[in-house]
């Protein structure tokens, strides 16, 4: 698991969050406050919750391989991303976000 400080590292980054299956929050860095980082730990928990159901529902009914296991996500918004991976996520600014070297440290 990388270090919530290493994460801030990467170009772009505004916040960084730690969060379990369920959604709640152990650690962030960044400019949150404490209801602000609990959110960003619910949406990247109901995203993944959402990505499992979808794969393991594809691979099912369609028998194609490759969707599973499920390990992480981004989403690109108008102005910031999100990268998660291993209940880890760093929001980055969509201008200056590197999301291959963010799931690198990530662990992907």
């Amino acid at each position: 698991m990388a270090s919530l400080d290493h994460l801030m590292e990467l170009p772009g980054a505004m916040a960084a969050v730690n969060f379990s299956e369920n959604g709640e929050v152990s650690d962030f860095r960044g400019d949150l406050t404490d209801d602000l980082a609990g959110l960003a730990g619910q949406m990247c928990a109901a995203n993944m919750a959402i990505f499992r159901m979808q794969a393991d529902g594809w691979t099912r009914l369609t028998g194609q391989k490759g969707f599973l296991p499920e390990k992480g996500f981004s989403f690109i918004g108008l102005d910031i991303a999100v990268t998660a991976m291993n209940h880890q996520a760093v929001f980055m600014s969509k201008e200056n976000a590197d999301f291959d070297r963010a799931f690198d440290v990530l662990g992907g």
